[in-house]
């Protein structure tokens, strides 16, 4: 009859060998805790062969840990079951079920290390990719153990196929929540960005105008004080214009009584009086459309800086409200992540 030992006497063999030179390698941890766990959860019989397969299922989940770590471990296990007294035969048959058992495992390991390094380039794919391999190889336990006639290892496999599923089903549903409350508050957010950015929009435009009317009923106050000015220099030259042709009345009427020769010089006088006084008044009347266009020209620059500015603000405001909705559809998002817990570093 194979013999059959305890939890206790397979673990109890798996410490002594990771502790025996005084300090734990990190995989020869790993590799005692997920062994652990899985002799732990096993619900037949610690035989012989199912201890083996037990031992290749917790090497496919240590990739880090060495080949002769591993068969160190598996000699040490082994030995404790007394493999001299078993017959040649039965270690025969037992190798060459071990054997290939070793091969559909280490095709499972390739596949896995496959996947992995496929997920580690495709992160969206990552928790797909894994959970169809941990399937397959669940679905192929389940069909060796058939093939083995083992009804017990039958109705753990059938166990844990069923809480795969269950868990696969319970992570879909979750993702798709997670994926609907995201959208909705991404919905949301983009709502209140839009009515913020129309409700910005509509003041900044009101403010504009209200600048415009200002700017404008300024620059009619201005045109109309300019044209009040002109109007006082247009009367200042007419009365000018009059006290010289006054003035040239009188020469006129002067000249009957004064001899041709001061008429003459007299009428000389005045044409120069008159020559350098429109000379005057056609210099101020430049200088004033000068300072007429210089004024129009600086009201222009102001108008174009004020409405500039007032561009630059709101698209400021425009880009410091995406960067804060952005925030908080990070935080948001953040909020709905689920951070799975790292394994304790000491056993």
């Amino acid at each position: 009859m194979t013999e059959q030992l305890n939890l206790t006497d397979v673990m109890t063999e798996v410490q002594k060998f990771i502790t025996s030179d005084g300090q734990i390698i990190p995989e020869q941890r790993d590799f005692y805790r997920v062994l652990r766990d899985k002799m732990n959860n096993h619900t037949g019989l610690f035989t012989e062969p199912e201890v083996e397969l037990i031992l290749l299922d917790a090497r496919t989940e240590v990739l880090d840990l060495s080949d002769d770590d591993y068969n160190a471990i598996y000699n040490v296990v082994m030995e404790r079951f007394g493999l001299s007294k078993r017959l040649e035969e039965e270690a025969r048959q037992r190798e060459e079920l071990v054997r290939k058992e070793r091969l559909r495992k280490e095709a499972e390991l390739k596949a896995r290390a496959e996947a992995i390094a496929q997920a580690k380039a495709e992160a969206e794919a990552k928790a797909k990719a894994e959970a169809d391999l941990r399937a397959q190889i669940e679905e192929q336990e389940r069909l060796a153990a058939e093939a083995r006639n083992r009804a017990q290892a039958e109705e753990a496999a059938r166990k844990a196929a069923e809480e795969a599923a269950k868990r696969e089903e319970e992570a879909r549903v979750r993702a798709e929540e997670i994926a609907r409350i995201e959208e909705e508050a991404r919905l949301k957010a983009e709502e209140n960005a839009r009515l913020k950015a129309e409700e910005e929009a509509r003041i900044e435009a009101e403010e504009q105008a209200k600048i415009k009317a200002e700017e404008d009923a300024r620059i009619k106050a201005e045109a109309e004080e300019l044209r009040k000015a002109e109007e006082s220099i247009r009367l200042e030259e007419e009365a000018k214009l009059k006290a010289i042709s006054e003035a040239h009345q009188k020469m006129v009427d002067d000249a009957i009584r004064i001899t041709e020769q001061e008429r003459l010089e007299e009428e000389n006088r005045l044409r120069q009086e008159i020559e350098q006084a429109k000379k005057l008044a056609e210099e101020s009347r430049k200088l004033e459309e000068a300072e007429a266009k210089k004024l129009e020209e600086e009201q222009r620059r102001a108008i174009e800086q004020d409405a500039a500015r007032a561009q630059a603000e709101a698209a400021a405001k425009a880009a410091e409200e995406a960067e804060r909705l952005a925030a908080e559809e990070a935080a948001k998002a953040a909020e709905v992540k689920v951070i799975p817990e790292l394994p304790p570093q000491d056993e």
